[in-house]
């Protein structure tokens, strides 16, 4: 038997990191009418697109356990796919839910630069990340101990144990300055962090 708990994904590749920056940038660069959320949000600016992917990965984490949120199947059994049909209703409805608050523009005001006007206008992005960003807790499959009576009727399965980190802490936490192709580390975070 197994359970799911969250870890974190190793990438130690340049190329996987680089791939993480250019998603950071590539956030920052979207635009509704190129994008397939348009459909939910007629008539909406461009900005809502990133809006919607904030709430998108805010919804992910579950608000009652810690880790990533499970997503009940109709029958009422949980899947590990935690993109469903309805998590995605839910995520549009949220947004909507948001922008029909009227909320201040100075909090939104953000969303509607891209990368190089953010950097022109601000200065700089930057954003607290793992620190072996583009690296993020996730759910993986552990070994559940104690394991049930022998006398079950169930599948076994060999269960490769996982190699990466399993547990985080806020020392696992870097503020990082994203750039056009590349990103770099500003300040450690937690214990470590400067008074």
């Amino acid at each position: 038997m197994v359970r799911h708990q969250v870890a974190g994904r190793q990438h130690r590749d340049r190329r996987d990191r680089l791939h993480g920056v250019v998603r950071t940038a590539a956030f920052l660069d979207q635009r509704l009418a190129r994008s397939r959320k348009q459909v939910h949000y007629h008539g909406q600016p461009d900005w809502v697109a990133k809006l919607d992917t904030i709430i998108h990965e805010l919804y992910h984490i579950d608000p009652e356990r810690p880790g990533i949120r499970r997503m009940e199947r109709a029958d009422g059994t949980y899947s590990a796919n935690c993109h469903g049909h309805r998590f995605f209703e839910n995520v549009v409805a949220m947004v909507h839910q948001y922008l029909e608050s009227k909320p201040d523009p100075e909090v939104t005001d953000f969303l509607k630069y891209d990368l190089d006007e953010l950097t022109a206008k601000q200065g700089g992005v930057v954003g607290t990340t793992f620190r072996s960003f583009p690296s993020y807790p996730q759910r993986y499959t552990q070994v559940l101990d104690p394991q049930p009576p022998a006398d079950m009727n169930c599948r076994i399965e060999s269960l490769k144990v996982p190699r990466v980190k399993t547990r985080f802490s806020e020392d696992d936490l870097v503020v990082r300055q994203f750039l056009p192709h590349s990103s770099h580390q500003l300040v450690r975070k937690g214990r470590h962090c400067a008074a």
